[in-house]
């Protein structure tokens, strides 16, 4: 049967960017059924970005006046008509063949909830984009159901299709008739953090005993934080998630990601081997260091408030 597709995509106050991802799409070897894009409250030329593709896409403008990445994905799936929901974020600029290739994916693993793509770094010579493609190959590796060697997942051209225990909206397309029979949505409280509400739902459909394949072919590239301070932000902020999460779910397996670990470095040094980036390993190691600190420091903040009732 044929696949009707929405694209998902939420954004505020980042017309340019958005611009880029918008762009991508009118390019795709297989165009959407509809391009939904909600605006959550710009001040800036959000809007005039979005109407300006009227020509090249099917897109639609919506607007969600409650901030908050969660109310804005989920206005994203209300008004969403399509059977399958390929979700995109608006700092991101998919491959030509993504949506394509993820239909394909749909179609290869029929049983299959979730199909989940590949995300790479940009710029790729930035140093907060090694450190965030180190951490989220590392992720993905601790996230896969059965674990691969860590040389694997380090390959440059990876092309192992595993079932995974995760979600990453980056790049991400989900089966809406279960999003609809178990009555799956983005959990609101993580609109604090503007991160963490994806992997919430990754547990969510793991509750249900959803399957979730990671399909390295689909691929999307991802503009990281171009300072630090907006990367060091970003780390307390997923901090502050993870301890949600884990209050929530009451698991500990989340600490673990959080905090230094023996075989880290190790996994560093295979990296900078493979990404030829050896003269950049101490700085990056001092980065992931820092990072590493201000996750922590935003996991202790978090659950002081959680203790305190705050949240």
């Amino acid at each position: 049967m044929t696949q009707n597709l929405s694209i998902l995509i939420i954004t505020r106050n980042r017309a340019k960017m958005l611009e880029r991802c918008l762009n991508s799409l009118v390019v795709q070897t297989r165009l959407p059924d509809e391009v939904i894009v909600v605006d959550n409250l710009s001040t800036d030329n959000t809007k005039k970005v979005i109407l300006s593709f009227k020509k090249g896409l099917p897109i639609k403008y919506v607007q969600e006046k409650q901030i908050g990445t969660s109310y804005a994905r989920n206005k994203s799936i209300k008004v969403a008509s399509g059977t399958l929901l390929l979700m995109l974020d608006d700092d991101c600029q998919a491959d030509r063949f993504w949506v394509e290739k993820m239909i394909a994916a749909h179609k290869k693993y029929p049983n299959a909830w979730v199909i989940q793509g590949k995300t790479f770094s940009l710029p790729k010579k930035s140093l907060y984009s090694l450190a965030v493609e180190f951490s989220r190959l590392l992720y993905l590796r601790n996230s896969a159901k059965k674990v691969a060697s860590i040389r694997s997942f380090f390959r440059k051209y990876f092309t192992d299709e595993i079932e995974i225990l995760m979600c990453d909206t980056k790049s991400f397309s989900i089966k809406t008739s279960y999003l609809k029979k178990y009555k799956l949505s983005f959990d609101t409280h993580f609109s604090h953090y503007n991160c963490g509400e994806d992997t919430d739902l990754g547990r969510q459909i793991l509750q249900k005993n959803g399957l979730i394949i990671f399909c390295p072919s689909v691929i999307v590239a991802h503009w990281e934080r171009s300072t630090l301070a907006q990367f060091l932000e970003q780390c307390w902020y997923i901090g502050r998630a993870s301890a949600r999460i884990v209050d929530k779910w009451k698991t500990t397996s989340f600490t673990t990601k959080i905090t230094l670990r023996l075989g880290t470095l190790p996994a560093l040094l295979l990296f900078c081997k493979v990404f030829n980036q050896w003269r950049k390993l101490p700085i990056l190691m001092g980065l992931l260091f820092l990072a590493k600190l201000y996750r922590l420091n935003g996991w202790f903040y978090e659950r002081r408030l959680l203790s305190l009732g705050k949240r």
